[in-house]
């Protein structure tokens, strides 16, 4: 074992050697929203979009949608704040659920969150959010509501309003898109320094000619509301999709955000037609092409030390990544193996990971986080 390199200020004396850290024996992981006690969320926790309180500093916000067990057709969004300091530690609104079905039109049926946005020159909160009026959402929406004076107690049912009467993108059931559902948008936008504007990406799942939730493909735009398609020729499968999917695996709910200059998703998928559902994750130095898909087991929960087990962690979905005080988490529904092998009967609870295990993707992109025990030091290993 290596000497420290300084000496102590007392004449004569050495440094001590540096001991390595003990390692922990487990990957920290909690339950951060149960189900129980509330019914309108008493089936299935998901889709949780945190973002920095914008007018509370140290503070997060997470919207998140949820099904009652009484009612499984239909979902709802609700919201809830942690401080900064403690991501794992959540408070729910006495108020939720925030947001519902409408009561006629696309959206009446059942809706379910995509993705939130601050966007700080209107100071609202854009919600994006997948709604239909039958039993699943098959079009993307857009609502808008004010941040309020404080980011979080001014966000209620009353202050959520709907942009227009029609989704932000329904399927296109033209060539080459032949889309019978669109839903489960990842948005993100970027400042463009030659127009001086703001560059939206779309990414989205599709139902359709193609199959069953067979990958993501791009919409753009450029104020968040009214969005184009871009069919990817390149797509090896032919399907205009931003990556070569896994055959036979569904591609749903998903999230993006950037490590320096890579972008990544976050996606469930349903490794051979939904038997596990895990995290994927992709990644690219473009947000509109060029994206990797990594192999599908780089972030199986079965490899989670110490904290999978089959009673609680068998189908993991909606994985959502963010670096909170200078640490990476992994937000996720989770549920144990249902005694059917449905999926769909699960018991879903919202799970906070840590992610402290620091993987490569590929050659020019940045490393990731991912759930897992940190990296011994070089040299550390086996003292």
């Amino acid at each position: 074992m290596a000497m420290a390199s300084a000496m102590s200020s007392r004449p004569g004396s050495f440094a001590r050697a540096e001991q390595p850290k003990a390692q922990p024996a487990a990957i920290r992981g909690e339950i951060v929203l149960p189900r129980a006690g509330h019914d309108w969320m008493s089936q299935q926790v998901e889709e949780p979009c945190i973002l920095p309180n914008p007018k509370v500093p140290g503070r997060l916000v997470m919207f998140y949608s949820a099904v009652s067990s009484s009612n499984r057709a239909v979902a709802a969004i609700g919201k809830a704040w942690a401080d900064a300091s403690d991501p794992f530690r959540w408070r729910q609104d006495d108020a939720n659920p925030i947001f519902r079905p409408a009561p006629r039109g696309w959206d009446s049926a059942t809706i379910r969150l995509d993705a939130v946005l601050y966007v700080p020159e209107e100071d609202a909160y854009y919600i994006y959010y997948s709604g239909s009026t039958g039993t699943v959402q098959d079009r993307i929406g857009l609502a808008i509501c004010p941040a309020g004076a404080d980011g979080y107690s001014g966000v209620t049912a009353e202050t959520i309003a709907r942009h227009g009467d029609a989704p932000v993108l329904a399927p296109e059931p033209a060539a080459p898109f032949h889309e019978d559902m669109a839903s489960q948008a990842a948005v993100l936008r970027e400042r463009n320094a030659a127009t001086r504007g703001w560059d939206w990406y779309m990414y989205y799942s599709y139902r359709g000619k193609d199959g069953t939730l067979p990958g993501i493909r791009l919409a753009t735009s450029r104020d968040g509301k009214t969005w184009t398609r871009q069919f990817n020729a390149g797509d090896p499968r032919g399907m205009g999709q931003i990556f070569r999917s896994t055959p036979d695996a569904y591609y749903e709910w998903h999230q993006v955000f950037k490590v320096d200059a890579t972008y990544v998703l976050s996606i469930e998928v349903g490794a051979n037609r939904g038997a596990r559902w895990r995290p994927g994750l992709a990644v690219s130095t473009d947000p509109a092409r060029g994206w990797t898909q990594l192999d599908l087991d780089t972030v199986l929960q079965t490899t989670w030390h110490g904290l999978y087990d089959d009673r609680t962690l068998y189908h993991v979905a909606t994985p959502a990544m963010y670096r909170i005080e200078g640490k990476w988490s992994l937000f996720a529904q989770a549920c144990g193996r249902p005694a059917n092998d449905n999926y769909i009967d699960g018991a879903w609870e919202m799970w906070c990971i840590a992610c402290d295990r620091e993987i490569s993707t590929r050659p020019g992109c940045a490393d990731v986080h991912i759930p897992g025990l940190p990296t011994p030091a070089v040299g550390a290993a086996g003292k």
